[in-house]
């Protein structure tokens, strides 16, 4: 049942970081340049690209690996429940990237 949850929590939150990222990298040139952009400088957009690839990687961890703490009856719900934590917890790095960097 773990391995459900587990996989399950993998899955969708690396699809939900991918299609986070991928958005991410349509509006960067909105944010990087143009009037009243967050991020005037390419060693900006380096930096805030290269804070959003190791967020993806750590939230895709933390959701395998917080699939294998609790056994339960609904493992598929469970794993969407983490997967959607995960996928908020990156949705927020990467507002706080774009207004901090």
């Amino acid at each position: 049942m773990r391995l459900h949850v587990a996989l399950t929590a993998l899955a969708a939150t690396a699809l939900g970081a991918g299609v986070l990222f991928f958005l991410n990298s349509l509006l960067s040139p909105v944010l990087i340049g143009g009037p009243g952009s967050t991020c005037p400088e390419p060693d900006c957009a380096l930096g805030a690209g290269l804070w959003l690839i190791a967020g993806a990687v750590a939230v895709v961890l933390v959701a395998l690996l917080a699939g294998f703490f609790r056994r339960t009856e609904r493992p598929v719900r469970r794993g969407l429940w983490i997967a959607l934590c995960c996928t908020a917890i990156y949705l927020l790095e990467s507002v706080v990237v774009w207004i901090l960097l």
